[in-house]
């Protein structure tokens, strides 16, 4: 087996962008590593961004690193402080909707570790929409309706 090693510096970030305000770049160390399962993303907000929309994950896990900056973290309704050398961790289904927001002068850098599951599903609360990893697709969740075809329902 080969060894699964690279230097960080050589993989190349790339732009995201949700909307106006909301993105940065991304280095995805996990996947140029080799991981199969384990995500390793490495994003670099810039001043006056947030990290993402507002989220939660229902199936995956996520362990958030601030390496580098200083912002907040909006937490449910709650605004919280970040610096350098925090960390955080949301488990599947945690009700809380978080994202990260760059309000200081450089670069807020925090590296995001999480499962990779093909079966995930990423709440949005403010856009309205559910991303379905499954289908590729954003679901709005007003057009969402009630199923009796789940595992829990079926039990009884």
């Amino acid at each position: 087996m080969p060894l699964r090693r690279l230097a960080i510096a050589d993989v190349k970030p790339f732009a995201y962008a949700f909307e106006a305000g909301i993105g940065g770049t991304m280095t995805d160390i996990g996947r140029t590593l080799g991981s199969r399962t384990i995500g390793l993303l490495v994003q670099t907000v810039p001043p006056g961004n947030r990290s993402s929309r507002r989220h939660r994950h229902l199936f995956q896990e996520e362990i958030l690193v601030v390496m580098a900056g200083s912002g907040l973290l909006h937490h449910g309704e709650e605004q919280v402080p970040v610096g350098p050398g925090e960390a955080f961790c949301y488990l599947a289904g945690d009700p809380e909707a978080h994202a990260f927001e760059n309000t200081g002068t450089e670069p807020l850098v925090i590296w995001a570790f999480g499962n990779r599951l093909p079966h995930e599903v990423c709440l949005y609360p403010d856009q309205g929409v559910a991303f379905v990893e499954g289908l590729g697709a954003e679901v709005p969740l007003d057009a969402a309706r009630r199923s009796e075809w789940t595992e829990d329902r079926r039990k009884s």
